[in-house]
């Protein structure tokens, strides 16, 4: 699990990791927490690496707050569970438009906290299985339920989503170990996502979207098999 914790105080950044830890500790869960002074801090760290699973955030901050941070999350992350942290109780409506999970308010208090992340916790265990993929400096991680099939140029392999593409300097045979169960390789170029493939012939697999994806001759059986499993 990983925490990110976003506040312009020094002090208060330090009180919520420390309680964040202690929280960990006693629960059994593995995690790494990461600090932030500013949204413009977070957002700069997040466009690298999206793979934050809880953010605790400070509303009244610089020039960008932690309202305007959450709607910019929120265009293409709905699961990261976000808590406001505020000193305003006025500005606890704010949240509704961002599906912000609770609020927190200063100063905060030590059970409140460890319920709001208990229910992070919990509703995180029931969130779609999320896949991290390796991106630069960064990590990039992708529901799997999103992802239509992966497709080999040269030496990077080319994912196709539901939001567009992502491409990852790669061999396709690594990227069919890390997209795992529910994905099937059907081509020596291409691997699919059983979940969205809506036909099965002779020489494609015919996926919702309306893409045909090449099947090789000699794996049709076992794309039919798989095909079953998905849905039988």
């Amino acid at each position: 699990m990983r925490i990110a914790i976003c506040d312009d105080e020094a002090s208060q950044r330090d009180y919520l990791r420390q309680e964040v830890e202690g929280w960990a500790a006693r629960r059994g869960h593995t995690l790494s927490v990461h600090l932030f002074g500013s949204a413009e801090a977070f957002l700069f760290a997040y466009d690298e690496d999206k793979a934050f699973d809880i953010l605790l955030l400070d509303i009244q901050m610089g020039k960008m707050d932690g309202v305007a941070l959450a709607k910019r999350l929120r265009k293409d992350n709905e699961w990261l569970q976000i808590i406001f942290i505020t000193g305003f109780p006025e500005f606890m409506s704010e949240g509704y438009e961002v599906s912000a999970l609770h609020y927190l308010l200063k100063p905060v208090d030590e059970e409140k906290l460890v319920e709001v992340l208990d229910r992070a916790a919990s509703r995180l265990r029931t969130a779609p299985r999320m896949i991290l993929f390796r991106k630069g400096s960064g990590y990039l991680r992708i529901p799997a339920d999103e992802i239509y099939y992966a497709e080999a140029f040269s030496h990077s392999v080319t994912l196709v989503t539901k939001n567009g593409k992502e491409t990852f300097s790669m061999r396709l045979s690594d990227m069919e170990e890390i997209l795992g169960e529910g994905f099937f390789r059907c081509h020596r170029s291409y691997i699919v996502s059983m979940k969205h493939v809506k036909r099965v012939t002779r020489t494609a697999l015919i996926l919702d979207n309306g893409v045909e994806i090449p099947l090789s001759r000699s794996l049709y059986d076992a794309a039919n098999q798989a095909f079953i499993k998905t849905y039988f």
